[in-house]
């Protein structure tokens, strides 16, 4: 390997020989096989997108709001926000 013999290592240890890795560290400490520089591809659908959570987030709150509306006329109340999602508690 080039460079300064003395430069701090990544250190992220093997499964099967327990020996630690010896390539050069990013800023964050690790190399690029074991720190990464992505976290994995941005979500374009399903239940953990920005635009489906900022739904659900806005479905709770008319809920909540009329609920609280319901109470107010002495009415029974819509239902609680994830059972109209058929989220499970």
């Amino acid at each position: 390997m080039n460079g300064n013999p003395m430069q701090a290592r990544c250190g992220a240890h093997c499964r099967t020989t327990g020996n630690p890795c010896q390539n050069f560290p990013m800023p964050n400490g690790r190399c690029r096989m074991h720190g990464g520089k992505s976290t994995g591809r941005p979500q374009k659908h399903g239940f953990y997108t920005q635009e489906a959570v900022s739904q659900r987030q806005q479905l709770k709150e008319l809920i909540l709001e009329i609920n609280s509306l319901s109470e107010a006329l002495g009415e029974s109340q819509v239902g609680c926000w994830h059972e109209s999602l058929g989220v499970a508690t």
